[in-house]
């Protein structure tokens, strides 16, 4: 019988740091909370905190376990100087947006809780600023995103797409791999993730999916557009050009410049988008005042939000409802959503078709998009059409000798007529 022996149990480490990291399942979450406990341990607490940023985990730490009243109020006047900031004029370079405020506490609790000290968390949650002003931000317009365009390389264009008509947070796209983008294709009716060489010629893209934190349980597919996706391409030549080679599945999708394959994560992401709104101008249109102000990753999500909210599905208004909180990685309406409605991953696709046309930035490639879709439906029309004269010029050869069988055969032909023809209305 298996069981635990004193030999085997785990060894508990001493390192504060260490046992934060092990609380992460994510590299990506782990490096983003990493970098917002450096600054808040390094800069915020320059002159309460010692040494290195390992000593200065180390000393946080040891006050909370020692002396528990310190370590509160260090959290507290933290809490005090950054509610200060809520305060300040949005137009303030100091102003701080009450609803990143919990940001800032969120990995000292981290690092609290998997080194196992005990913080009255109430007694500073207490502190935080009213969030009155969340309503007043927006997402981006499609011109908008469109006049960002104007001013992208191969790979801001290919970030901007992928974010707006997915919907993906930038953690997600800092993330991504090669691997984690895959086409869908259309042949005849038939939508697939594979095709053969013979079907090459009858297939087109539809749209392609984004494997959003693959290996982990917040794992879930986005989709991109043929437009984000075709960007995508185009930035691949640039990427074989400055490594020198063709990318490998597990390399990063979005790397720094360079001759290096370095991953580009979601800091580094926000911060391209940022320059890319500058040189545009759009800054002084975005955030001249709190009304029109817009968040530079999030208002892509916010776009994509709105626009697949507003689109129209063939499901029931709760069903869709469902399947377009998938595609952005919620759970669903409820908690229990994701475990007793397990949408096949086609079924999404074919919700997701119903928004490309609007997810669609350029103005060419969404007619390019509206003429498949017209052509489609001509299709499918002339399909209708030809049936319905079958089942008539059946019903008339029937009706020439018609006999007590044939006469049920004719009612339904008839039914089925109608029914075609309902359809096509």
């Amino acid at each position: 019988m298996l069981k635990v022996t004193r030999d085997n149990l785990v060894k508990i480490e001493d390192d504060p740091l260490e046992l934060f990291y092990q609380g992460f399942k994510s590299d990506i979450t782990r490096i983003s909370y990493t970098n917002k406990l450096r600054k808040i341990l390094c800069d915020y607490l320059e002159d309460v905190l010692e040494g290195s940023f390992e000593n200065r985990a180390s000393q946080m730490v040891y006050k909370a376990k020692e002396n528990p009243q310190e370590a509160l109020r260090i959290l507290l006047s933290l809490s005090k100087m950054l509610r200060e900031r809520t305060e300040k004029d949005s137009s303030d370079k100091e102003y701080l947006n009450p609803s990143s405020f919990n940001n800032f506490f969120k990995p000292i609790k981290k690092m609290l809780d998997m080194n196992g000290v005990s913080v009255v968390w109430k007694r500073i949650y207490a502190t935080y600023p009213e969030q009155n002003n969340l309503g007043d931000t927006r997402g981006y317009m499609r011109q908008e995103i469109h006049d960002m365009l104007q001013f992208c390389n191969a790979i801001d264009k290919a970030i901007i797409l992928a974010a707006a008509s997915s919907g993906a947070r930038v953690g997600g796209l800092g993330g991504l791999k090669w691997e984690d983008v895959m086409p869908v294709y259309r042949i005849d009716d038939r939508l697939t993730l594979d095709i053969t060489e013979s079907e090459v010629s009858r297939s087109e893209i539809v749209c392609a999916i984004l494997m959003v934190y693959r290996h982990t349980r917040d794992e879930y597919p986005a989709f991109i557009t043929p437009e984000a996706y075709n960007a995508i391409l185009n930035y691949r030549t640039s990427w074989i050009s400055e490594i020198g080679k063709e990318p490998k599945p597990n390399e990063p999708l979005f790397k720094k410049v360079g001759p290096f394959v370095r991953q580009l994560h979601g800091d580094g992401i926000r911060k391209r988008v940022e320059r890319i709104i500058e040189k545009s101008g759009l800054i002084n249109i975005l955030f001249k005042s709190r009304r029109h102000n817009v968040p530079a990753m999030n208002g892509f999500r916010r776009f994509f939000n709105k626009v697949n909210k507003e689109t129209l599905s063939k499901d029931s208004p709760l069903a869709a409802l469902i399947k377009k909180e998938f595609q952005m990685g919620h759970i669903g309406l409820v908690q229990l959503d994701r475990n007793y409605f397990k949408t096949h991953i086609m079924e999404l696709i074919e919700e997701y078709l119903n928004a490309v046309p609007n997810l669609t930035i350029s103005n060419e490639e969404r007619e390019k998009v509206e003429n498949m879709k017209l052509r489609k439906r001509t299709s499918e029309l002339e399909e209708k059409i030809a049936e319905i004269e079958d089942l008539k010029r059946r019903m008339r050869i029937m009706e020439k000798t018609r006999s007590k069988e044939d006469a049920d055969k004719i009612e339904e032909l008839e039914r089925r007529i109608m029914m075609l023809e309902k359809t096509d209305s």
